[in-house]
C-alpha cells in the first residue's frame, strides 16, 4: 500500500491508534548483548552542551483500570528510602561526566513523585544541585501528581526547592467514572487539589481521559468545563487506550456499549477542539492544549525532540544518547516490576554496566524519529533537516510529505516547515505509525508484554 492510500484507508475506517509520544517506544526495547557502559553514552552525547534529566518515581497507591506504566502498588517507607538513596547515588554518579552541561529541564515522571516525603524530595534536589550546578535561566522543573498524593505543606516545599511546573492527572470530574477507573478519592478531593496547585505555581497541566466506561459526551463535557473554570496553563486531554495486561480490557470485553466506538472517540475530539479553541487555547499536539503564548507547554519534550540527551533516573526510566536508547528492563505486572525496582535498589551503581535493556538506533531511524517528533510538534523544517543529516528531507520522505500535502493534513510555511493543520493534529497518531522505519515496526509487533 502506497502512503496516499495507507492514510486515506486508516482515516476512512477511524483508526486510532496509540498516541505516539516519543519514538521509538520500550516495545521496541531489547535486551543488551553486554551491558552498556557510561563512556559509550557519554561520546554519543558529546555533541550537546546540555542535558535533560527525567526522574522515575515507580510507586502509586494503586493502579488505574487503563494503566500500563511501570510501577508498584507493592511499597512501603523501607522500599522508597532504599530507592530515593539509590537515586542520590546515581545523581552525584552522572554528575562526574555530565556535570559541567547546562540542564534544560528536570522532570519527576511516576507513578506518583508526590508519594515521596519532603526530607526525600530535599535529599534529591540537593543532590541534583551538587552534581549538575548549570542551569539553563529557562530550567523547567515538573512533578507529576495525583489529587490523593500531597498535602499543602508538600506543595510549598517542592515550590521552595525550585518546581515551577505541576502536572496532575484529573482524569474525569464525575465520581462514577473514577470508581470506575480504579480511583478511590472524592470529587471534593480532586477540587481541593486543583486549587491547591493554581495558588502555588505559575504553570499547572491538568490531564482529562475520555472513552472511559460509562462516560458520555454529556458527562465529558461536564468535566470539560469543571476543569477549564479553574483556567489552568495547560489541558491534556487523552483517549482511553485498551491495552492488554489492564482490567480495562476485560470490562469492554464483556461490556463494549458502555465504550465509546473509535468513530465516536474522533467525533468527541472534535468536540473537545472546538471547545478549547473557544476558551482560547492553543493546540499543541493530538493532546495538549495551552494558554501560554509564545512558548510551548512541555519544555522536556521539546529540547529532547531536538536532540537534546535525556538522562533517565531510575528503575524504568528511559535515557536518550544520541544513536542509545536505554533503561532497566519494562513491565507492566506488578509480580514483574517489583523485582526490577528492587534490584535496581539493591544494586550500586556501575559505570560499566548502565543499562541492561535498550537499542541502537541506525541513521534511518534517527531521520525517522526526527521526522515524526517534529510533525508530532508542527514544526518539520526542511532546512534543519539538512542541516542535520546533509540531506534533503524531500529525497528521505518524499512520498510522505506529498501524501500528507494531498489530503491537506500538513502546511508549508515560508516555504520551509511543514505544520500540521487542525485535520492533521486530528489524524496525527495515523501520521506518526507512516514515518516508523520496517525496523522498529517489526520490533513492537513482536514485542510481549510481562
Amino acid at each position: 500500500m502506497d502512503r496516499l492510500d495507507f492514510l486515506r484507508t486508516n482515516i476512512a475506517n477511524n483508526e486510532l491508534p496509540t498516541y505516539v509520544y516519543g519514538y521509538p517506544s520500550k516495545r521496541a526495547y531489547r535486551a543488551f548483548s553486554q551491558p552498556l557502559r557510561i563512556t559509550d553514552v557519554v561520546e554519543q552525547a558529546d555533541r550537546s552542551k546540555q542535558i535533560n534529566i527525567y526522574i522515575h518515581i515507580p510507586f502509586c497507591r494503586y493502579r488505574c483500570t487503563y494503566c500500563t506504566l511501570f510501577l508498584t502498588t507493592r511499597h512501603g517507607g523501607e522500599t522508597g528510602e532504599s530507592y530515593v538513596a539509590r537515586l542520590v547515588e546515581h545523581i552525584a554518579r552522572y554528575g562526574e561526566y555530565f556535570g559541567d552541561r547546562e540542564v534544560v529541564s528536570i522532570y519527576f515522571g511516576g507513578g506518583t513523585p508526590t508519594l515521596l516525603t519532603q526530607h526525600q524530595f530535599g535529599a534529591l534536589f540537593a543532590a541534583l544541585d551538587a552534581a549538575f550546578p548549570k542551569r539553563s535561566p529557562r530550567c523547567e522543573t515538573t512533578v507529576e501528581s495525583t489529587p490523593d498524593s500531597f498535602d499543602n505543606n508538600l506543595l510549598d516545599c517542592l515550590k521552595a526547592l525550585g518546581v515551577d511546573r505541576m502536572s496532575m492527572g484529573i482524569q474525569s470530574m464525575e465520581p462514577g467514572e473514577l470508581a470506575h477507573s480504579g480511583r478511590p478519592y472524592s470529587l471534593q478531593t480532586a477540587k481541593s487539589a486543583i486549587n491547591a496547585l493554581i495558588a502555588r505555581f505559575s504553570h499547572v497541566n491538568l490531564d482529562l481521559i475520555y472513552g472511559l466506561r460509562g462516560q458520555t459526551r454529556d458527562s465529558l463535557i461536564s468535566s470539560l468545563g469543571r476543569v477549564l473554570d479553574y483556567e489552568p496553563q495547560t489541558l491534556s486531554l487523552y483517549p482511553v487506550v485498551v491495552r492488554p495486561m489492564t482490567s480495562i480490557t476485560i470490562s469492554k470485553a464483556h461490556n463494549p456499549e458502555l465504550f465509546l466506538s473509535e468513530a465516536e472517540t474522533y467525533e468527541v475530539y472534535d468536540q473537545n477542539v472546538a471547545l478549547m479553541a473557544s476558551k482560547g487555547y492553543r493546540q499543541e499536539s493530538f493532546t495538549r492544549f495551552t494558554r501560554i503564548a509564545g512558548d510551548h507547554a512541555y519544555r522536556q519534550e521539546v529540547s529532547d525532540f531536538k536532540g537534546t540527551p535525556l538522562l533517565g533516573l531510575g528503575a524504568g526510566a528511559r535515557s536518550y544518547f544520541g544513536q542509545y536508547h536505554c533503561s532497566t528492563d519494562y513491565a507492566v505486572a506488578s509480580s514483574a516490576a517489583s523485582p526490577i525496582i528492587n534490584a535496581f535498589s539493591a544494586r550500586p551503581f556501575d559505570p560499566d554496566a548502565i543499562a541492561s535493556h535498550g537499542i541502537w538506533l541506525t541513521q534511518e531511524d534517527l531521520r525517522c524519529r526526527y521526522v515524526l517528533l517534529g510533525l508530532t510538534l508542527s514544526a518539520l523544517s526542511r532546512s534543519n533537516y539538512a542541516a542535520e543529516f546533509g540531506r534533503a528531507l524531500a529525497a528521505d520522505f518524499g512520498e510522505e510529505l506529498e501524501a500528507l500535502e494531498s489530503l491537506q493534513l500538513v502546511n508549508l510555511a515560508e516555504g520551509d516547515a511543514y505544520q500540521l493543520t487542525r485535520t492533521g493534529f486530528k489524524y496525527s497518531s495515523i501520521i506518526a505509525r507512516m514515518f516508523y522505519s520496517a525496523r522498529m515496526a517489526a520490533l513492537e509487533q513482536q514485542y510481549q508484554a510481562a
